[in-house]
């Protein structure tokens, strides 16, 4: 008790929900955290203290999920995408400094809508896309991530398109963001977004986070392995959905 008393006031109940259902997202999928968190607690919390908080609980949990998924990971892919990923991160934070990020993210959530779409409709690519499709996918995540931490949408959609398997996609999702998370952390450290509100809020909501990713970790292993993309797009379709401005009075 006293540790908690020492964390002050605990942040709005939808946003411990928030989280533990985000994590039983990402232990299932690999990914899909942020979209699942971020709507939420930007609507409550601000943009900024949202993006803060969900970099440091997700970098702190991920490290559990690296045992089981490293090996299905597809390492050939995740090279390019990293280096994209280096080049649009910068300009991403930088937006979220600079401008409003309102009208980015209609034009993210309505274009991701327009991808997932096109992905129903004429099915996945057997064929590994090329460096340049890679790339541009890394580079697009990086400017999302910085922006409104829903990057993973864009990387999600990359490997969902293609031939990865369950494992795979999972796997890639979890390899990916481990670097990806040191590099995002410090450059927003260098953009002041870590307060130390937004440590006392990770406080409150890692432990339900936690619980989500064990979660969500025991449901891959136990469910049908034929449950995995209609979850994930479902997961791509309400996030990009919810993720839109004109739901912000909604959610608060």
């Amino acid at each position: 008790m006293e540790a908690l008393a020492s964390l002050g006031s605990p942040p709005p109940l939808l946003v411990l929900v928030a989280a533990f259902f985000a994590g039983t997202v990402r232990g299932y999928t690999g990914f899909g955290s942020a979209m699942i968190f971020m709507p939420v607690a930007g609507a409550y919390l601000g943009p900024k203290a949202a993006i803060g908080i969900m970099s440091i609980i997700d970098a702190v949990m991920q490290l559990g999920m690296i045992r089981s998924t490293w090996r299905h990971a597809r390492w050939g892919e995740i090279g390019p995408l990293f280096i994209g990923y280096v080049v649009g991160l910068p300009i991403g934070v930088w937006l979220l400094m600079s401008i409003d990020p309102t009208p980015v993210r209609w034009v993210t959530s309505l274009s991701i809508v327009l991808v997932l779409t096109l992905l129903l409709t004429v099915g996945r690519i057997e064929a590994s896309p090329g460096l340049p499709a890679t790339l541009a996918t890394g580079t697009a995540s990086g400017v999302i991530s910085g922006l409104a931490s829903l990057g993973g949408m864009v990387l999600s959609l990359f490997w969902l398109a293609g031939p990865s398997h369950n494992e795979g996609v999972r796997g890639s999702s979890v390899a990916f963001f481990v670097p990806a998370s040191v590099l995002s952390m410090s450059l927003l450290a260098l953009a002041g977004i870590f307060t130390s509100d937004v440590f006392r809020i990770a406080a409150w909501t890692i432990v339900p986070y936690g619980v989500g990713i064990g979660l969500g970790s025991i449901l891959f292993e136990k469910a049908s392995p034929r449950l995995f993309r209609p979850v994930a797009f479902g997961v791509i379709a309400m996030a990009a959905l919810t993720s839109l401005p004109a739901l912000d009075k909604l959610l608060r």
